[in-house]
């Protein structure tokens, strides 16, 4: 656990440091590549430590692998577009792959309510509340007090409110199973949906910088946003680290 702890902290300085480094080095979305990167590594250390192998691995486990290997994907094209062809990325066939991530991560969620069999009405009622709040916020910003110069596709607006909606699956999600867990769970292995709840945080702030950004230009870092999705992608991966800790633990009381 030691050595892996090392190895996580290694790469996410490493991360930090090429973000800030890429205004000498040119754009390539290094950042959120070696970010994401350590995650699959990390569920692929989940996988091994549970005792299953790549073709023995559960449904949860699988959804939760190919959501971050699409997340990787689409990072990994994200820097390819702007750093090596010089092009906007937004939109591209990189937010195909983002967007088929959020959707093994909300199946991920989805299979995971079979076990802590929350009632669909308080996940609806959350959600509708925050998407109404969600909703509202970039209303006022986009349409209402004019804060974009809008020149894009209806691809591009769409995806400005896609994305965070989304985000919001995540941030609800965490918290409820973090309650519903505690509830029955001996340890204290719910806090790391607390931190998944934080991860989906980071993505919405990210997300909306990014799409506000896209329509105006309001500021003049135009990856602060990576920052955000950097740290969403760090705390993920210590939410994964502490299910692995708690996995040991289960493991050596056995």
């Amino acid at each position: 656990m030691k050595s892996l702890i090392l190895v996580f902290v290694a790469f996410g300085i490493i991360s930090f440091l090429s973000y800030f480094a890429e205004s000498f080095l040119g754009y390539y979305n290094t950042p959120n590549v070696l970010s994401s990167g350590i995650v699959i590594y990390l569920i692929f250390f989940l996988i091994h430590r549970s005792g299953n192998s790549l073709l023995q691995i559960d449904r949860m486990q699988l959804f939760l692998l190919l959501s971050f290997v699409c997340w990787f994907s689409a990072a990994a094209m994200y820097g390819y577009y702007s750093g090596v062809l010089k092009i906007d990325p937004f939109p591209s066939i990189a937010d195909i792959f983002y967007l088929t991530g959020y959707i093994f991560f909300i199946l991920l969620l989805w299979s995971l309510n079979k076990t802590y069999k929350i009632e669909l009405s308080i996940i609806i009622s959350l959600l509708i509340t925050f998407f109404l709040f969600a909703f509202y916020v970039l209303y006022i910003s986009v349409f209402i007090f004019n804060v974009y110069s809008f020149s894009g596709s209806i691809i591009d607006l769409m995806l400005v409110f896609a994305y965070p909606i989304f985000d919001l699956f995540i941030i609800i999600g965490g918290v409820v199973y973090y309650f519903r867990e505690r509830e029955i769970s001996l340890t204290r292995e719910y806090v790391s949906w607390l931190l998944i709840s934080a991860c989906g945080f980071f993505f919405f702030i990210a997300d909306v910088i990014f799409g506000l950004n896209d329509l105006s230009g309001f500021t003049e870092d135009d990856h602060l946003y990576d920052l955000f999705f950097n740290v969403g992608y760090l705390i993920l991966g210590i939410a994964l680290m502490t299910r692995i800790f708690y996995l040991d633990i289960h493991r050596r009381n056995e």
